[in-house]
């Protein structure tokens, strides 16, 4: 289960690996986080993610996530902000 595998750091807006040889793509990932954010006790941190095309997906906000995570991810793009 993706929530398992992936840790949200929300203090230093990161987001890790912690699991083992899983693959998600990166639509599970932002579907993942996104279901995250909506929860009453998260609202109050700014969203890591936007959507700017079916399989397109782009780090905002300040948050980033590490080279390990990248490597659990495929069947799409993930950007950092500029």
């Amino acid at each position: 289960m993706i929530e398992k595998d992936f840790k949200i750091d929300f203090k230093n807006k990161k987001i890790s690996f912690k699991g083992k040889d899983k693959v998600y793509t990166a639509h599970d990932l932002y579907s993942f986080l996104m279901d995250t954010f909506d929860e009453p006790g998260n609202m109050k941190y700014d969203v890591p993610i936007e959507a700017t095309g079916k399989d397109k997906f782009v780090l905002v906000n300040g948050w980033t996530i590490d080279e390990k995570a990248r490597k659990h991810l495929k069947g799409g793009n993930l950007e950092s902000a500029a």
